[in-house]
């Protein structure tokens, strides 16, 4: 009689290397799905501190104009991107009175802060990103940072 051991190590090596392959193959998408979400998240952080230090130097630029002789007439237009790593954000001027823009993105959920410094005071307010404007306020002799 022939011996049929040798049929089954055959399917058993086959089941146990397509086991191993699909596994290795799981673990890759899983690791490569983590890289892309992290490169992400670092892209939205760059691009909201991009974004942040031009708003602050628009705001520092108006604060100058405003201490002109005809500071009613200041309006500094602000060109900055909807969206940033394919995500709308905020930006929050001196929300607590501390003197800062906080921009917030809503995915990936990222948070940068840029500290800015104007001798003209500034009115706290938020708007969504895209084109903005800094206008000086001459009744409440204050800056003001408004969508375009």
């Amino acid at each position: 009689m022939a011996d049929v051991s040798r049929g089954v190590s055959t399917a058993l090596g086959y089941v146990l290397n397509l086991g191993v392959a699909t596994l290795l193959v799981t673990i890759l998408l899983l690791s490569a799905g983590t890289l892309v979400e992290d490169q992400r998240d670092r892209a939205a952080d760059t691009e909201l501190d991009v974004v942040g230090e031009r708003l602050a130097a628009d705001l520092a630029a108006a604060d100058r104009l405003a201490r002109t002789n005809d500071p009613t007439a200041v309006r500094v237009e602000v060109d900055v991107p909807a969206r940033v790593a394919g995500s709308y954000y905020t930006a929050s001027v001196n929300e607590n009175g501390n003197g800062n823009i906080v921009l917030r993105a809503d995915q990936p959920d990222v948070e940068v802060v840029v500290p800015f410094e104007t001798t003209t005071p500034v009115q706290a307010s938020t708007v969504d990103g895209g084109d903005l404007a800094v206008v000086y306020d001459p009744g409440n002799d204050t800056l003001v940072v408004t969508d375009a």
